[in-house]
């Protein structure tokens, strides 16, 4: 996660929270040429490099139709995922509460009613 304090390290890279068993990362980087030595690790910033060099080639162009490709397959697997159930924090009571009191008007709740 990016620093939020002088103090803090951090790094845009935590986003990428890749499970080491899903082998994604290492699966990636082999595919583009690029390999640990056994038991090792990857050469120092090869998947940020990695990654800026992504961007600017999925920028041209000549890419589109890669990018394309890519971006439905997101879209796919974001409609995989489990979505969170909205919560609904009012009830009833509350919002007759809401209305007596003055913090939304009838008309307003009548509006949003309607909209339903």
């Amino acid at each position: 996660m990016p620093a939020t304090t002088t103090e803090q390290k951090g790094t845009a890279m935590d986003y990428l929270s890749a499970p080491r068993s899903d082998g994604i990362v290492k699966s990636l980087m082999t595919l583009i040429g690029f390999e640990a030595v056994k038991g090792g690790r990857l050469p120092a910033g090869v998947k940020l490099d990695t990654l800026k060099a992504m961007l600017e080639v999925l920028a041209c162009d000549d890419a589109k139709n890669v990018l394309a490709m890519i971006t439905q397959r997101v879209v796919d697997f974001q409609g995989l995922r489990r979505v969170a159930t909205p919560k609904v924090s009012a009830t009833p009571e509350s919002i007759v509460q809401a209305v007596k009191s003055g913090k939304i008007s009838l008309e307003e709740l009548k509006a949003q009613l309607d909209k339903l």
